[in-house]
């Protein structure tokens, strides 16, 4: 049963049972397959990462110790992590979802009520300002003749909750205080702003496009202006629930099409993609008035494997799709580039061409070779050498050769040529990159990881190791911190208190040990020992070095007896 969970600055600390519950009730393994494929490896579980782009699976669960970690990015964590992170929800946002999905009911559980229900609350402000301008819109003459000039079906409106802010500085701000919510949720939801004169509506005379999470979520808005007013487009700032850089417009309900179609196509704003959607394009998304980032690719990639970027044909467009390439390669994603005439959008093409013409410019769309050789003013072998660039990001070796050998073809050089100078860019990329030794541990003081690895492993060894350690002689500083929370945990098997009190270096360390110990379990026992005698060797040298510099020859002497003695004792 649930004991009670404790709130402190807006941080939740579990003192009861209740992770125990929720995770006995919730296999890791089976939560994570309903985001991603994973397939048995050992006695883990093994997928690709869906917090990085990945061609090679690096990303493993550990059913025995419900934990994952991935080897390729460095995410790890538990259940509530996993949630937390995939779905953009705060901790105690994680776990209350989990708790209902266990069937796991928190009203008897003592808080903080403040700090309990401060995410919910800004959430909360979020739908009923939603509904709040979808009232308001339908009330509005200017607002409706807007939007049916722009050829939005009533559908459209429902589907996507557009709705309008009137005129006036506070009409938002006095519903939503009517409603309970304090100047401070209403703040942090970013729906109001504070100037010289006080708190007042964040949009006003504005139609607004509800920003929403890939589980149907209002995060944010943005606000288009009636007439030619500048800014056109204007939206929510960043909130604990809202980062541009995550987000994209119309992924909630373009995300089934985009799974059944394997293709996603990008646009650049609300319109194209609303638009698109009542012409029959049902898998399209739009960047929120920025250049589009790692983060958007990265979650698009977990629901399709190739995208088509649209741009307008102008100058500007033909900027944004230059800027957008390098991304797209660095995160091993497959793209094609679709410029579309001078001054047109995909919502003026449709509206002024229709379906059938827009659909086969998408087959038409240009690879991003071509795309560049296109666009491109400068010489040929500046082109050339512009795209081998681009192609060295590519991870994926597979994809890089296609890309060579349409390189090939379009410039008439010879293949073996262009291969030679692309391992000459990409090998004086790799010239900073370092591979650390064994299973991703650092080479500097490895024993010492081994025999945290060990620990964390095997629980039961860590009274054993904890007794033989002076900790004070650990040099790693992430280490010695995690070897210090082991020694103060009451239950020294108690994973989830540890995972608790790590910051997000620690918790990468443990998700990944837990996972993979970088050694044979067979062979624990002998680890663990040959990690003391690395270390006593390491000290051993360190007092050699020392009595060398103080001139001590007789404890010099004393201390290379020893080391042999040990070396010995190790050949045995």
């Amino acid at each position: 049963m649930v004991q009670y969970v404790k709130f402190s600055a807006g941080k939740m600390i579990m003192v009861g049972t209740l992770l125990d519950d929720i995770k006995s009730k919730i296999d890791i393994v089976d939560l994570i397959s309903g985001y991603v494929q994973l397939k048995k490896s050992g006695q883990n579980w093994k997928g690709l990462c869906p917090f990085h782009p990945e061609k090679t699976p690096s990303f493993m669960v550990s059913q025995s110790k419900q934990t994952f970690h991935c080897f390729g990015c460095g995410t790890g964590g538990d259940i509530i992590t996993f949630v937390g992170k995939y779905e953009n929800l705060s901790f105690n946002e994680s776990v209350k979802s989990l708790a209902k999905k266990a069937g796991i009911t928190l009203t008897s559980v003592k808080t903080d009520k403040t700090a309990l229900q401060k995410d919910e609350k800004v959430r909360n402000s979020l739908h009923d300002a939603t509904d709040y301008f979808m009232k308001n819109l339908h009330g509005s003459g200017a607002a409706m003749e807007y939007l049916r000039r722009r050829g939005i079906s009533p559908e459209s409106l429902d589907l996507f909750k557009i709705g309008y802010a009137p005129s006036g500085w506070y009409n938002l701000l006095k519903h939503l205080r009517n409603a309970g919510y304090t100047d401070q949720i209403i703040r942090e939801a970013g729906l109001a702003v504070q100037g010289n004169k006080g708190l007042y509506d964040m949009f006003r005379e504005r139609i607004i496009f509800p920003i929403m999470s890939t589980g149907g979520n209002v995060l944010a808005f943005g606000g288009r202006a009636l007439d030619d007013s500048m800014p056109k487009y204007i939206n929510s700032p960043e909130t604990a629930v809202f980062k541009k850089s995550d987000t994209l417009f119309g992924l909630y309900t373009a995300r089934e099409e985009i799974r059944q179609r394997n293709s996603v196509i990008i646009v650049e704003g609300y319109m194209d993609v609303i638009i698109c959607y009542q012409y029959g394009f049902k898998n399209v998304v739009a960047p929120l008035g920025t250049s589009l980032t790692s983060n958007h690719i990265q979650k698009i990639r977990t629901f399709a494997k190739k995208a088509v970027l649209v741009f307008d044909g102008d100058a500007a467009g033909k900027a944004a799709a230059k800027r957008a390439l390098p991304l797209i390669c660095q995160n091993n994603y497959q793209a094609s580039v679709l410029l579309l005439p001078d001054n047109e959008d995909p919502d003026s093409f449709l509206r002024k061409y229709g379906e059938a013409a827009f659909r086969k410019s998408i087959e038409k769309s240009k690879t991003m070779i071509d795309f560049l050789f296109c666009v491109s003013s400068g010489e040929k072998i500046d082109t050339v050498r512009e795209t081998l660039s681009l192609i060295a990001a590519v991870r994926d070796p597979l994809i890089a050769g296609e890309m060579l050998v349409e390189l090939s073809d379009r410039t008439r050089i010879d293949e073996m040529t262009l291969r030679e100078e692309f391992r000459k860019i990409r090998n004086k990329a790799a010239e900073n990159s370092q591979v650390a030794g064994g299973k991703g541990f650092p080479v500097k003081n490895r024993e010492e990881y081994l025999l945290l690895s060990a620990v964390i492993a095997f629980p039961e060894k860590c009274s054993y190791v904890l007794s033989r350690l002076d900790i004070g002689t650990m040099k790693d500083k992430t280490v010695l911190s995690l070897f210090k929370k082991l020694e103060s945990l009451e239950d020294k098997k108690d994973m989830a208190g540890m995972l608790a009190g790590a910051d997000e270096d620690e918790r990468r360390i443990i998700t990944g040990l837990s996972v993979d110990p970088g050694f044979d379990p067979d062979h624990v026992d002998r680890n663990i020992e040959d990690c003391f005698r690395r270390i006593e060797e390491r000290m051993l040298d360190e007092g050699i070095r020392l009595a060398e510099t103080a001139g001590d020859l007789s404890l010099v002497n004393a201390l290379m007896m020893k080391k042999k003695k040990n070396m010995k004792e190790a050949e045995l």
